[in-house]
């Protein structure tokens, strides 16, 4: 954060885009514990330093302003296989749709955009998991993301773009409640295919 802070300092950064992330597969138990934290700082917690930092500089002016996330369908619902990145998505549509509110009057949007899979390195290091070979297999172009954020900013505090988000928020969860989702999850995912591709066989202790 420093760097950041040092490199901006005598710049009145009035468009910010909490963009980075990255998702890691697996079962958690079987993932490094610093893997898991690494992905929470990237995914989570930088994007509230930074907001923090560029939010205060803002309103200190009074200049208006833009503070953009990306987000996640997937904070929506389970996701087994991928437990941080669905909580870390989860974490950062509620703290934009929290934030919003209360800077909103000072001139200063905030946006939240739920994106379909975008073709790009995301992919690279994930199992190849069914679920993960199909979204890469639809992934649309990053300028498209883009696009539908700066269509959304100071209209809409989450911005929905391509069908993820349609069929998580516009159709799944119309249909079933996510606390009936989650059950169901939990009593099928062990016949899935993937399950057994991300398990990892542990020798008993005695």
């Amino acid at each position: 954060m420093e760097v950041i802070k040092k490199g901006t300092d005598d710049v009145l950064v009035s468009l910010v885009f909490n963009n980075a992330g990255f998702i890691t597969t697996g079962m958690f138990a079987d993932v490094e514990v610093e893997r898991h934290m690494a992905n929470y700082e990237c995914n989570a917690t930088c994007a509230v330093r930074i907001t923090h930092h560029f939010l205060n500089k803002l309103l200190d002016s009074g200049s208006k302003g833009l503070i953009a996330f990306t987000s996640s369908p997937a904070g929506l619902i389970p996701n087994p296989f991928a437990v941080l990145y669905g909580s870390t998505k989860a974490f950062l549509t509620e703290f934009a749709v929290s934030l919003a509110p209360e800077v909103r009057y000072a001139g200063v949007d905030v946006c939240v955009v739920h994106p379909s899979p975008v073709a790009s390195n995301f992919y690279q290091t994930a199992h190849k998991i069914s679920s993960i070979l199909f979204f890469q297999s639809t992934g649309t172009t990053p300028d498209t993301i883009a696009k539908a954020l700066f269509s959304a900013a100071g209209r809409n505090v989450i911005a929905e773009q391509g069908y993820f988000g349609f069929f998580v928020r516009g159709l799944l969860l119309k249909l079933l409640d996510v606390g009936l989702f989650a059950d169901i999850i939990v009593r099928t995912i062990h016949t899935v295919p993937d399950f057994q591709k991300v398990t990892v066989t542990r020798k008993k202790s005695k």
